[in-house]
């Protein structure tokens, strides 16, 4: 064996950043510790806890984090106080509400992203915190109140000041590099799809890593606007690049679609040229050379399908439509792009600042699965009061503390049995640790100074394992529960019953906690994940208020931010996995084109093409909601009909605009009909509950 392989590799393959970022928090770790045993604080270890919980890589992260959870728990704390002083008297009152507060924040986290959803996580959890040792004591309510309040508030100043102080590494930096970076990709997929370069298989890989970018650049955009004021003040341009650049994830969908079936059969010299063009585009180039360029191949495109709009037709319409569907989407992608490239110039102060109106969006929301994981959390944490008060336990209230912190950390996780795994892989390290040094390695040290030194090794290390996606499940509860158990104070008591009865009830409180989550609607299995992405996508698709002229990303962002949720989870050696994606995305398309189609129903059609497309619209929407193969045969037979409907109706004396929305309307229906046959199995998956089993064995339409 190498001596190299004994070193764990979150030590091993440490960098510079890694090593930053855990100095940094460890600092910032004893300054905390050292400020609150000075003031004499009650329990300085909140002090040391709040700064490791808090902690980010990124200095906006570590602020926003910070002010959202010092608003959770001064919500938490707030809501014991209140509650202690109107049911003191009447404990089993007191009990229920702090169990129905639970499940409420719980809910709320379950609907929520990012720290906001954080914030009610701690104010559920503050309230356990402060509410149950404080019923014991009612006299002593407000000043614990006010004590956990200030010490938390003690940790999060401190690691503020040092994550915008030392090595500082600002979020509005990181996101602008992150933009540009998704936005150079997405220049090299439309080039890479015009060129013909990309297979099936390749365009799913490349759309799936562009999706999942996505989704993290937008969680990005939200830490950025908390240290960088330039960015905070150009907000709406923040979130118009980042519809666009999710927009051009679904756009170059179908001009592969042409590149790869038709572009051979149906060749066209002017077309071919103009995909060479885009093929030839260079990422890299000036922003003003680029936008020039784009703009030149938007017009292109655009002057090129009115020519043949205007033009004599052959008698072959599949090459016609064909060549619409690929100019189409070429002006779409090359407009974006244009679009992408300028907002981007104008973050980055290349090009002067104009008004853009930046749009608003929400993530994909589960309003059944949040409530399952409020009631859960609430079960649980009736369990552990009802054992409390049946056993008279002393172990009894901090049990209860920690079925409601673990409950609120990861009710909210799509497997939660999974996600605490690591967790307890921690929390017994932690506990080991503590042991160690409760009775052997601190009653006979001396001061501060030597205290920290003690400390160094544990932190330093477990910072190492945060800083990594792969350990921080580890290093987290380390940070957590080791000061926890080692019950830092002004006055330090290193008896072993105390430590005892601390590790009793983080033990028996975890436990309790995974068997709720065990018995108490378990986590998805990977098989329930899949079915459950199906039907998300189809019931949003069916309804959503197409009546209302939402914009077309607000779409966008919650179809793209539910495929998101389940991206980690997929196997791709796994064929059955590459057909969700794939049906997943062309559920993105077909929800796009529905969009379309009322918009050029709005824009003028013909009055017996305008009601045909507008019923065909609702009895889309109607069977993706609770469709079974005989309807979804029928939806396809309605389209043919539309679809014959339209292209008869087209003639050159017709006015110019109803001509030019006619041939759109029947690009996008023979999109939609394509993609109804080819990807029947997941939309049956989705619409009539069936069982995912890939599209192969359930393509019946």
């Amino acid at each position: 064996m190498a001596p190299g392989s004994l070193i764990p590799a979150f030590l091993r393959q440490a960098g510079a950043r890694e090593w930053q970022f855990s100095l940094r928090t460890f600092a910032a770790g004893m300054l905390a510790l050292y400020i609150a045993l000075a003031l004499g604080l009650d329990e300085p270890k909140w002090s040391l806890m709040t700064v490791y919980i808090v902690a980010q890589p990124l200095g906006g992260m570590a602020v926003a984090k910070g002010i959202y959870r010092l608003l959770g728990t001064l919500g938490g704390a707030l809501v014991a106080t209140l509650l202690v002083g109107a049911l003191n008297s009447q404990p089993t009152l007191f009990f229920i509400a702090l169990v129905v507060w639970l499940g409420l924040c719980t809910f709320a986290a379950s609907l929520l992203r990012n720290f906001r959803a954080y914030a009610f996580v701690l104010a559920g959890y503050s309230a356990l915190i402060v509410g149950v040792p404080a019923v014991l004591a009612p006299d002593q309510t407000f000043s614990l109140a006010v004590a956990r309040v200030t010490e938390i508030s003690l940790g999060i100043v401190c690691v503020s000041l040092l994550s915008v102080l030392v090595w500082p590494r600002s979020a509005g930096g990181a996101y602008l590099q992150s933009s540009r970076t998704q936005l150079i990709a997405l220049i090299r997929l439309v080039a890479d799809t015009a060129a013909g370069e990309l297979d099936r298989d390749q365009l799913r890989a490349r759309r799936q890593a562009l999706i999942t970018d996505g989704m993290a650049l937008e969680n990005l955009r939200e830490h950025a606007l908390f240290d960088s004021p330039r960015l905070r003040n150009r907000a709406g341009l923040c979130r118009r690049l980042g519809h666009e650049m999710l927009a051009m994830i679904s756009s170059v969908g179908p001009l592969h679609a042409y590149v790869n079936r038709y572009a051979e059969r149906h060749h066209h010299p002017l077309v071919t040229a103009l995909l060479a063009d885009i093929a030839a585009l260079d990422p890299e180039a000036p922003p003003e050379a680029l936008r020039d360029t784009l703009h030149g191949l938007y017009v292109r495109a655009r002057t090129l399908a009115r020519e043949l709009r205007g033009g004599q037709r052959d008698d072959n319409d599949e090459r016609f439509y064909s060549l619409q569907l690929a100019l189409e989407h070429s002006a779409e992608l090359c407009d974006r792009l244009r679009s992408s490239v300028a907002l981007f110039a104008m973050l980055t102060d290349r090009a002067p600042l104009v008004q853009w109106r930046g749009g608003t969006s929400r993530p994909h929301l589960d309003p059944s699965q949040a409530w399952r994981n409020g009631v859960r959390a609430a079960l649980a944490l009736s369990g552990a009061l009802a054992f409390w008060y049946w056993s008279a336990s002393p172990q009894g209230a901090g049990v209860a503390i920690q079925v409601g912190v673990i409950c609120a950390l990861f009710a909210t996780r799509d497997n939660p049995l999974a996600a605490v795994r690591g967790f307890i892989k921690g929390a017994a390290l932690a506990a080991a640790l503590a042991t160690l040094y409760r009775l052997v390695l601190l009653p006979g040290s001396d001061g501060f100074a030597e205290l920290v030194l003690w400390l160094a090794p544990v932190y330093v290390l477990a910072g190492l394992a945060m800083a990594r996606p792969a350990t921080a499940g580890i290093g987290i509860p380390v940070t957590i529960f080791f000061p926890l158990l080692l019950d830092l104070s002004p006055l330090q008591n290193f008896d072993a019953l105390p430590l005892f009865n601390n590790v009793l009830s983080l033990g028996m409180g975890m436990a309790l906690a995974v068997l709720a989550f065990m018995l108490v609607w378990p986590g998805d299995t990977p098989a329930e994940a899949r079915q459950r992405l199906c039907r998300d996508l189809c019931r949003t698709l069916g309804r959503w208020p197409i009546r209302r002229r939402w914009p077309r990303h607000r779409l966008e962002r919650q179809l793209y931010d539910r495929i998101g949720l389940l991206l980690p989870n997929l196997d791709p050696a796994d064929p059955r996995d590459g057909d969700l994606l794939r049906g997943a995305l062309a559920a993105v398309t077909l929800g796009l084109g529905l969009l379309y189609l009322n918009m050029l129903c709005r824009r003028g059609l013909p009055g017996d093409e305008k009601l045909a497309i507008t019923r065909l619209i609702r009895d889309t929407q109607r069977v993706l909601r609770d469709g079974d193969e005989d309807r979804w045969l029928a939806l396809t037979a309605q389209a043919d009909t539309v679809l014959r409907r339209c292209q008869r109706a087209y003639g050159p004396d017709l006015d110019p605009g109803e001509r030019r929305r006619l041939v759109r309307s029947v690009v996008r229906l023979r999109l939609q009909i394509s993609i109804i046959r080819r990807y029947a199995g997941f939309f049956l998956a989705g619409s009539a509950d069936r069982p995912w089993r890939g599209l192969r064995d359930q393509d019946v339409v």
